[in-house]
């Protein structure tokens, strides 16, 4: 439950606490892997960051790169196609670190802007259209195109290191499948099936910042769980019980209660990690 040693290469095991990780409220139910064998328990998720670390590091090499044959022509084949070509990899390295990022299908959003996030797009359309003038009009109009996308992929590159900076973790409850019902619904959840399932079970009716929360249903074996998920539109699942969002006023009624009114099943021994670890 508490992650992969391999995702703590600094650790000799998986530490038994993160930077960042905050508990519970009284209100909810916890387990533990000494004490208690029932109530809700972190599961941790490979951690966000590395996921972007190559692409979002070589992204600006392949960009500053692109330049090179437009300031010193001649000096290869054919100068515009290697500066495209350059160019163009600079910008999929961050569109392949996006969707590595992703878990699940971003959240809809209002506002053209807001759907292509992260990416500036209040930025790159500009520096489009100087682009293209400075074919038509004057080729020094070429260089303001480059700089403006120059500030468009630092943009993009610190809105990704913002998302991926957050702990990856959801939170699991066994359950009985047959003791699942909206009646076990605390308040401010909605109920998406009247039957426990593989999938979504419920949503959280508030809003939230950026955020949508679900409450989905898991099988492992012969064993069920809820598992309860913080989830960025962008489609990235974060750690609801982190200090981001733990001291966000926004986010109280979220996590004030339980999603469940009850307490669940005792946790299955194979799935608790041991103290030697």
């Amino acid at each position: 439950m508490r992650g992969q040693s391999l995702w703590y290469p600094a650790s000799e095991s998986t530490p038994e606490h993160l930077i960042g990780e905050e508990n519970p409220s009284e209100n909810w139910d916890l387990a533990s892997t000494s004490e208690v064998d029932r109530g809700w328990m972190r599961q941790r998720l490979q951690p966000l960051g590395p996921r972007i670390l190559y692409t979002s590091a070589w992204a600006p090499f392949f960009f500053i790169a692109s330049a090179i044959p437009l300031a010193f022509p001649g000096r290869t084949p054919d100068d515009q196609l290697v500066a495209t070509s350059l160019f163009s990899a600079s910008w999929f390295l961050l569109l392949l670190g996006f969707r590595k990022l992703q878990d699940g299908l971003p959240i809809p959003v209002e506002g053209l802007l807001k759907k292509f996030y992260p990416f500036d797009i209040l930025l790159m359309l500009p520096a489009a259209i100087f682009f293209l003038l400075h074919i038509l009009v004057d080729s020094r109009l070429g260089w303001l195109s480059f700089l403006l996308f120059a500030i468009a992929q630092y943009r993009t590159i610190q809105n990704l290191i913002s998302v991926a900076g957050e702990n990856s973790a959801r939170w699991l409850l066994p359950i009985n499948p047959e003791d699942y019902s909206e009646a076990v619904l605390n308040d401010g959840w909605m109920g998406v099936s009247t039957n426990f399932r593989n999938g979504t079970l419920a949503r959280w009716e508030g809003a939230l910042p950026e955020y949508t929360a679900n409450l989905i249903g898991v099988t492992r074996g012969d064993s069920s769980f809820v598992a309860f998920t913080l989830m960025h539109r962008l489609g990235t699942i974060h750690d609801a019980f982190s200090d981001t969002f733990v001291s966000d006023l926004r986010f109280a009624s979220l996590l004030s209660s339980p999603p469940l009114l009850i307490a669940g099943e005792a946790w299955p021994e194979r799935f608790l990690a041991t103290t030697d670890e």
